[in-house]
């Protein structure tokens, strides 16, 4: 699975991925389904590429379930979910899918993902979004199943940035831990208990951690100071926000106006402290800087 996708081994395939030392890390989250988003996304990629900044694209989970096409007539559209958007999962994890093979670019296990190899039923926008996705794949269903598999519970680079998808409110002890960590048998869980069960579940699940949780984790990853978890899973309305010195959870797609939509643009040979090194207009960029 992990030779012929470009960022091989050291990434898919694992639970811990790492990353290099060098180049320009983007970073995003909980697109759910958001075609215009996406190519976005992969349009800053090619720029970066173009001007030679060995960029490597990280999506931290949630590719995929979008709105049902109910809230798409006249009228129903929840204002809660920001831009009007249409579901586009299945074209886009299967260009996605190919994509993976052509560039430096990968996701993380989201806990939507994880409802189709492992996870509980996800019944956001239908009783069961994983089995709506399969259905609209079809034969390719099982393809797909397999790049879940192989999705990184979390990412690490030697300058200090942890990304994970949901807020790092748990850890094992060491990085072999996290390794034998399996993404099977969480079925039985419902979505309000499955943050409490064990570090797979509070990654992929929870909302809120304390500075001591996030420091407990970076620690296990090699940074006994310094450094920062950035993740998604939730909707910060502004785009993002600090929960503490070591965390900061950002909104790039999902839930939000195009105008408040945020990414990360990080430097992968810079040392950061903390997240509160990270500036407005410099390492968190809006992703529509003249929204329409």
């Amino acid at each position: 699975m992990s030779a012929d996708r470009v960022m091989g081994p050291e990434v898919w395939g694992r639970k811990v991925a790492r990353l290099p030392g060098r180049g320009v890390l983007l970073v995003s989250t909980d697109l759910h389904g958001n075609w215009k988003d996406y190519q976005t996304l992969k349009e800053l990629y090619a720029a970066e590429e173009a001007d030679g900044n060995d960029p490597i694209l990280a999506f931290c989970g949630d590719l995929v379930h979008g709105p049902n096409p109910e809230m798409n007539q006249p009228g129903c559209w929840p204002i809660y979910l920001g831009t009007p958007y249409k579901d586009r999962s299945a074209p886009l994890i299967l260009d996605f899918e190919r994509w993976t093979r052509e560039a430096r670019v990968f996701s993380l296990m989201g806990n939507h993902e994880h409802a189709h190899v492992g996870g509980p039923v996800v019944p956001k926008f239908h009783p069961d979004e994983a089995a709506v996705l399969d259905e609209a794949l079809g034969p390719r269903a099982r393809d797909i199943h397999r790049l879940f598999r192989s999705y990184p519970l979390l990412a690490v680079s030697p300058n200090g940035v942890v990304l994970t998808h949901a807020a790092p409110r748990a850890t094992e002890p060491d990085i072999r831990s996290f390794e034998g960590l399996r993404y099977e048998g969480y079925e039985r869980f419902s979505t309000w208990s499955i943050s409490d069960q064990g570090t797979l579940g509070a990654l992929l699940w929870a909302r809120m951690a304390t500075e001591r949780h996030a420091r407990a984790l970076l620690s296990v990853l090699g940074f006994k100071e310094g450094g920062f978890v950035a993740f998604g899973h939730d909707v910060i309305r502004e785009g993002y926000e600090r929960f503490s010195e070591s965390q900061i959870c950002v909104s790039t797609s999902f839930g939000l106006r195009d105008r408040d939509k945020r990414y990360l643009r990080l430097d992968l040979a810079r040392r950061y402290a903390s997240a509160a090194e990270l500036r407005e207009g410099v390492e968190i960029l809006r992703l529509y800087p003249d929204p329409d």
